[in-house]
């Protein structure tokens, strides 16, 4: 095992972690979650397999959650039936199972595409299935991100939404720092200033550029990583701004991150974010029809059907700019599936289909064949079953967030735009991605729509994040009241909280 440098910091981060408390382990997990070159560690043993930041971070928060048994006990009541929780329990151990007898059961049986791993690089290849090191590794990913699903589910609970809430809006102004910096370091030719944060042993897509349109790549090793993280923030944070959730810079945040993803130059999030753009709109116009609509969502609404379409025809009457915007539309999308890598991505997916079919519908066992898109995968690898499973508790999830109309306005709106977020997650996938793990921040957005979906534990409201003071809105001195329950604080932590100067660390 090598521990890198980075590894080092996040392991003292997380040791600080663990005595700071949860409201400080939120911040620490998302924002790990935007480092996806980096390796925390790397396992010669695993033929170089790479544990990311958000994982090596999860251990971290995971040992802090046990360590303090409300917590964990809430954690654990968030994964009963018939709750959202319940269906990602099932499906995690299923893809677990997977990932250990399929393999060995159809070895041989059929030709996959998968990840050959060496200590310099991973590659796709062709062989006939096996078991392999990414069976072992992406069931690993797979029970790291249903324990982050149950801490952020458990933490919100008892409390801590808008927390999770504020941890993410950070996080987005994090990533818009990292894609500046991407371009900043590309422009200058000193791509190495970042070279601390691209140390694991991916294949790195990090200079390249598209008709003079550089790709931006931030933290991540590829643009279409980059865009499926930025989208799922932009997604959140569009949301939390539309109903007016009480932070600073949402709608500054949101568009700057829509910028990055034009700019990013990914097929992908071009797709996901017009999908994702028209459920947003729908929603506006709901509201409008409903006669409940803010000036926000009004604004939002003539934004999409006026100044958009007036933006286009404005640009086509400037024919060196048009020329060049077309050109970035046809070689990222019109020819896409014309290209080399739009051809491989489609015999990826043929040969997954196939493996179905030649392993009876069971499919050959989660981290066993790589595909194109996460629906293609999640049939190749946890087979028919596996999929209904997955699909039961995406429709569970939707279903009770928009059933239970109860609770603060901050926590339905942190509720609401949890689940656009995790749907614009799942809609990114489904067109490119190559595994069924769809990573911490899936889990993260999925968690917290399901701690709205589940309400406050008995006894229990929601809390005021005092103890998260970015982006929060100033307050008058002496005006702060949480709302929380403190029955058998102690009398100090009474008079601290009723004097305005108390922070609530969630135990």
């Amino acid at each position: 095992m090598t521990i890198e440098p980075i590894g080092i910091f996040l392991a003292l981060a997380g040791i600080y972690t663990m005595a700071a408390g949860l409201s400080v382990g939120v911040y620490f997990l998302c924002m790990c979650t935007l480092l996806g070159a980096a390796a925390a560690l790397i396992l010669p043993s695993l033929s170089g397999a790479n544990i990311q930041p958000s994982h090596f971070a999860l251990v971290f928060l995971t040992a802090a959650v046990a360590l303090r048994p409300k917590t964990l006990a809430a954690s654990l009541s968030c994964l009963s039936y018939p709750g959202p929780g319940f269906w990602f329990t099932l499906f995690t151990l299923y893809s677990v199972l997977t990932a250990l007898f399929l393999p060995r059961i159809f070895a041989g049986a059929t030709i996959v595409y998968s990840l050959a791993r060496n200590n310099e690089m991973h590659r796709i290849l062709s062989t006939p299935l096996s078991p392999s090191t990414s069976n072992l590794t992406q069931a690993i990913y797979m029970l790291g991100s249903f324990c982050c699903f149950a801490i952020v589910a458990g933490f919100g609970r008892l409390g801590g939404m808008a927390i999770v809430a504020r941890a993410l809006i950070a996080t987005s102004a994090v990533c818009i720092f990292f894609a500046v910096a991407d371009v900043a370091t590309y422009s200058t030719n000193s791509s190495d200033l970042l070279s601390i944060i691209r140390n694991a042993n991916y294949r790195m897509l990090n200079d390249g550029d598209i008709e003079g349109f550089k790709r931006i790549v931030g933290s991540f090793p590829e643009a279409g990583a980059f865009g499926y993280t930025a989208l799922a923030l932009f997604t959140f944070v569009l949301m939390l701004g539309l109903e007016g959730f009480p932070a600073r810079f949402l709608g500054a945040i949101a568009s700057a991150l829509a910028v990055a993803l034009v700019l990013c130059t990914s097929t992908t999030a071009y797709a996901a974010s017009a999908i994702t753009t028209l459920i947003v709109l729908i929603f506006c116009i709901a509201r409008i029809l409903r006669n409940n609509a803010t000036s926000r969502h009004l604004v939002y609404v003539a934004v999409c059907l006026f100044a958009l379409p007036l933006l286009v025809m404005t640009v086509m009457l400037i024919p060196a700019m048009w020329e060049s915007i077309s050109n970035l539309v046809h070689a990222t999308v019109t020819t896409k599936l014309e290209s080399q890598s739009g051809e491989e991505r489609m015999r990826w997916n043929a040969q997954a289909l196939n493996s179905l079919l030649e392993t009876n519908g069971m499919g050959a066992g989660v981290g066993s064949i790589r595909a194109s898109s996460f629906v293609v995968a999640l049939l190749a690898n946890v087979g028919i079953l596996g999929t209904i499973i997955f699909f039961l508790f995406l429709l569970s999830l939707v279903r009770s967030v928009l059933r239970r109309n109860a609770g603060s306005g901050v926590e339905q709106t942190v509720g609401f735009a949890a689940m656009l977020a995790s749907i614009a997650q799942v809609t990114a996938a489904s067109i490119s991605a190559g595994a069924i793990d769809l990573g911490p921040l899936f889990a993260i957005t999925a968690g917290l729509a399901a701690a709205y979906a589940l309400g406050p534990l008995p006894g229990q409201t929601q809390a005021t994040d005092k103890d998260s003071l970015l982006f929060a809105l100033p307050q008058p001195r002496g005006s702060f009241r949480p709302n929380v329950a403190i029955n058998g604080l102690s009398n100090l932590r009474r008079e601290a909280f009723a004097s305005g100067n108390g922070v609530y660390r969630h135990e």
